[in-house]
C-alpha cells in the first residue's frame, strides 16, 4: 500500500508538477569537476554531532539504547559535548562525588572525586549556580540575576580569584576587574554610591559611554570617558559616595574599573582566596543634589533590575546552590552508552566559572578510566559572556596546565565562539572577532602557552530572524561561512564548529527543509573548505519549542509522547545523505575536488561539492536553493566510466512540515529517492532539494 501511493505521488508529480512548481522553466548550469587534489578528510572524525544538558529528568529517555539506535542511523561520526552550566553562569558538579574546600558547611570551591565510578557510573551531572554573580542575563535558560542590584545588602558580587596575583604571578593591574551597569537609555548621572563588600577596591576608575562596544574589557574602542572626580586612589571600602559635578552628564553605561584590591577578609574567614579581587555588595547612581539622591538604578532580584554585567565571578558556591531545572550527560553515560561509536569525543571544559582544580580532576578521571578524546575544548560562548580576552587567557592557560600535567598529550582548543561572523550594527555576538583572538592569543604568548592552543572552535547559527524569509536567508549563509571562514583561517589553526544549526532560536524551519539545506550545505562547505571537524547540533530526540510565533526545535528526531520511536525530520534524512551516499560511510580519507560552476543566472540558488571516496570513485553533492525551479545540470569531470550514474535525492516530493503549535509534525516522511541515470545526460536537480551524483 505504501508503495502504491508514493507511486501514485510521483506519477502526479511528474505529470502535474509539484503544487507551486508546475509551469515554472527549469534553471540551466553546467558543473565541471577537476582533478586537483584540494584537500582531505576522513567523515570517521570530522563529521559528528553534539550532545547537550536538558531539563532534569530527560537525558535517561533521550539516551536510551532505542534512541541511540534511531540517532545512529543518521550516519554521524565523533561526539561534541556541550556545556550548558557554563553558559548559565555555574559550576559543573561534573562528578556528584567530591569535596568542597569548606567541608563542614558543604560550601566553598568543589573539586569533583577523580577516581573512576565503576560500581555507579556517572549517568548524569549538575550545575550549581554562583551566589556571588555579576551578569544580569547569561546564554542559557536566562533565570539568573546579578548581586550588584537586587536590593539585598546581604548578598554581593565578587570577582574570580583565580584571576589575581596568587594564581597569575603577576600584579593584579594586568587584570582590572570591572562592572558595567547599563540603563537602557540615556539617564542623568551625576554621583556614585557603592557599597563595597570584603575585599574592596583601594583604586578604581568611574567612567560612562553613550553608545558603542563597551563590554569585553579593555578593547580597542575609544568609548569609555571618565567622570569628572572619577578616578579613586585611596579606597576605604564600605559606603562609597561620589559626586562627578553639580551639572549631570547623560550617561548610557557607566563602569567601575578596578585595579588594586584591598586583599581583605570577610570575618571568619579561613580561605586565603575570600580576600582576592574585589567584592561589591550593592551600586546606586543617578542625580544627586544636597537635599536628595535620584537614584536610577532599578534594584530588583530578578530581571526587573538594570542589566549589569561584570568582568568575572567568583566560582565559590553550595551545596543547595545545585540548579534544579537542568543536567548534563554524565561522562559514563557519554562513553559507555555506545552513543560515540567509539571514536574521539571532543570533550568541554569549563573554564570562566569553575576552577582549574576541577578540570585537572576531570582529566584525571578520563586518563585512568581510558576515554578516548580527541579534542578538549576550553570554554564555552565567552563572547556571550562579555569576556575580556586577557582574563579569558589567563584563566584558559590555568586550565591547560591541569590537563597537560594529567594528559601531556592532549589536543587543546577553543574558545567556542557564540558565531563567528561579522555584522556592523552589532556591538556583542556578531562582531569582529579578531581583536579577541589577537588578545587572546597574546596571553598565552606571554604566558609561553602558544602550544596549548592547538585549534580554533566557534558555532554557526547563521540566522537570528526566525520570522525572516528561508527564501532569501538560504542564499546568504554560504557567503557568511566564507567570510566567516577566511577570517579565523588567518591566525593558521585547524578550525572547528563546535554546534551548527539554523538559528540558535527553536524555530520551523529547523524542522523543514530550509534546516535540512542549510545543515547539508554547512556540513559540506566547512569540510571541503579546509575546516577540521564540524558537529551537527541537535542530535538527541527532543520535543517542539516556541519562539515568538514558530514553533519548532534543533533536531533531527522529534520525541514522541507515547512510546514510540522518534519521529525523524528532514534534517535526519539531510545528514544520512550526506554521510552514507556522498561520503563513505565506512570512512577513510576523502580527497576534496574543485567545482566550477557555469551557466546559471543566479549562482547563489546551487551549490555543489565533490570528493573522491576513498575507492577512487566521485561522488557530488548539489543543493538547489530554488524553492520552485528545478536545475538542469550537465556534468563534466566525474570520471571515465561508462556505467549509470547513481542519482538521489531529496526534496518536497519526500517531506513536508505541517505546523500545528507544539502539535506539529511531518506530513509525508519519505527517505531519499534513489534512481539511475545514463553516464552522459543532463541532471535535474528538483526545487528546493539536496541531491547526490555518483
Amino acid at each position: 500500500l505504501a508503495w502504491m501511493k508514493r507511486s501514485l505521488f510521483l506519477l502526479f508529480f511528474v505529470v502535474a508538477g509539484y503544487p507551486g512548481h508546475a509551469q515554472t522553466t527549469p534553471l540551466e548550469a553546467r558543473i565541471e569537476i577537476g582533478n586537483k587534489k584540494i584537500s582531505q578528510f576522513d567523515p570517521r572524525y570530522a563529521l559528528g554531532a553534539g550532545l547537550d544538558g536538558h531539563w532534569e529528568g530527560e537525558t535517561a529517555g533521550m539516551l536510551s539504547p532505542a534512541s541511540i539506535r534511531q540517532m545512529l542511523k543518521a550516519g554521524l561520526g565523533p561526539i561534541s559535548v556541550r556545556l550548558r552550566t557554563e553558559l548559565a553562569v555555574e559550576a559543573w558538579h561534573w562528578n556528584p562525588q567530591g569535596r568542597w574546600s569548606d567541608a563542614r558547611q558543604r560550601e566553598g570551591y568543589w573539586t569533583s572525586d577523580s577516581t573512576p565510578q565503576t560500581p555507579k557510573p556517572i549517568l548524569t551531572s549538575y550545575g550549581y549556580k554562583l551566589p556571588r554573580r555579576g551578569n544580569t542575563l547569561d546564554e542559557a535558560n536566562d533565570d539568573g540575576f546579578s548581586m550588584l542590584d537586587d536590593g539585598d545588602l546581604k548578598t554581593f558580587w565578587k570577582s574570580n580569584p583565580y584571576l589575581t596575583h596568587s594564581y597569575t604571578g603577576e600584579a593584579d593591574a594586568q587584570h582590572p576587574q570591572w562592572v558595567v551597569l547599563d540603563f537602557g537609555k540615556l539617564v542623568e548621572i551625576n554621583s556614585l554610591m557603592v557599597r563595597w563588600a570584603e575585599p574592596y577596591a583601594k583604586h578604581f576608575v568611574v567612567e560612562y559611554a553613550t553608545a558603542g562596544r563597551v563590554y569585553f574589557g579593555g578593547h580597542p574602542w575609544n568609548v569609555w570617558h571618565i567622570f569628572p572626580h572619577g578616578v579613586v586612589t585611596n579606597g576605604k571600602g564600605g559606603e562609597q559616595f561620589l559626586q562627578f559635578g553639580k551639572k549631570p552628564l547623560m550617561v548610557r553605561y557607566l563602569r567601575i574599573w578596578m585595579t588594586e584590591s584591598s586583599c581583605t577578609a570577610p570575618k571568619g574567614s579561613v580561605d586565603p582566596r575570600d580576600a582576592m579581587g574585589y567584592a561589591i555588595r550593592e551600586i546606586g547612581a543617578g542625580y544627586a543634589d544636597q537635599f536628595s539622591f535620584d537614584d536610577q538604578v532599578l534594584h530588583s532580584p530578578g530581571k526587573g533590575q538594570t542589566t549589569t554585567y561584570a568582568s568575572s565571578t567568583d566560582p565559590w558556591h553550595r551545596e543547595r546552590d545545585r540548579d534544579p531545572k537542568v543536567e548534563q550527560p554524565g561522562i559514563d553515560l557519554v562513553f559507555r552508552s555506545g552513543v560515540t561509536r567509539g571514536l574521539p569525543v571532543m570533550l568541554p571544559v569549563p573554564v570562566f566559572y569553575d576552577t582549574p582544580e576541577n578540570v585537572g580532576a576531570l582529566a584525571d578521571y578520563v586518563a585512568k578510566s581510558e576515554y578516548p578524546v580527541g579534542r578538549w575544548e576550553l570554554g564555552e560562548e565567552p563572547d556571550g559572556q562579555r569576556v575580556d580576552p586577557r582574563d579569558f587567557g589567563a584563566l584558559y592557560a590555568q586550565s591547560a596546565r591541569a590537563i597537560r600535567s594529567k594528559i601531556p598529550s592532549a589536543v587543546m582548543g577553543g574558545p567556542s565562539f557564540v558565531t563567528a561572523d561579522v555584522q556592523p550594527d552589532d556591538t556583542t555576538y556578531r562582531c569582529d572577532k579578531s581583536w579577541w583572538i589577537r588578545g587572546f592569543c597574546k596571553e598565552l604568548k606571554r604566558r609561553g602557552q602558544t602550544r596549548d592552543l592547538q585549534f580554533l572552535s566557534f558555532e554557526w547559527y547563521p540566522f537570528d530572524d526566525v520570522n525572516g524569509s528561508e527564501k532569501i536567508q538560504l542564499p546568504q549563509a554560504s557567503p557568511m561561512l566564507e567570510k566567516a571562514m577566511s577570517r579565523l583561517a588567518k591566525y593558521g589553526l585547524p578550525l572547528v564548529i563546535g554546534e551548527f544549526n539554523y538559528s540558535v532560536f527553536p524555530c520551523r524551519q529547523e524542522v523543514d527543509l530550509a534546516g535540512a539545506l542549510l545543515n547539508a550545505e554547512t556540513a559540506a562547505q566547512f569540510l571541503c573548505g579546509g575546516g577540521d571537524a564540524a558537529y551537527y547540533y541537535g542530535y538527541e530526540p527532543n520535543k517542539l519549542e516556541q519562539t515568538a510565533e514558530s514553533w519548532g526545535n534543533q533536531i533531527m528526531l522529534l520525541s514522541s509522547k507515547e512510546d514510540r520511536e522518534a519521529t525523524p525530520v528532514a534534517t535526519f534524512h539531510a545528514m544520512r545523505l550526506v554521510a552514507r551516499e556522498w561520503l563513505d560511510p565506512n570512512g577513510g580519507l576523502h580527497t576534496v575536488l574543485p567545482v566550477h560552476l557555469g551557466g546559471i543566472k543566479e549562482p547563489s540558488l546551487v551549490s555543489a561539492f565533490a570528493v573522491k571516496r576513498p575507492d577512487g570513485s566521485r561522488s557530488l553533492l548539489v543543493i538547489n536553493k530554488d524553492p520552485k525551479k528545478p536545475v538542469n545540470v550537465s556534468l563534466s569531470g566525474m570520471g571515465k566510466g561508462k556505467s549509470p550514474l547513481r542519482f538521489t535525492s531529496y526534496s518536497c516530493s519526500e517531506y513536508a512540515w505541517q505546523p500545528d503549535g507544539s502539535q506539529g509534525h511531518p506530513s509525508r516522511n519519505l527517505a531519499a529517492s534513489t534512481r539511475s541515470a545514463p553516464f552522459d545526460c543532463m541532471v535535474s536537480i528538483p526545487p528546493w532539494s539536496i541531491a547526490v551524483i555518483r
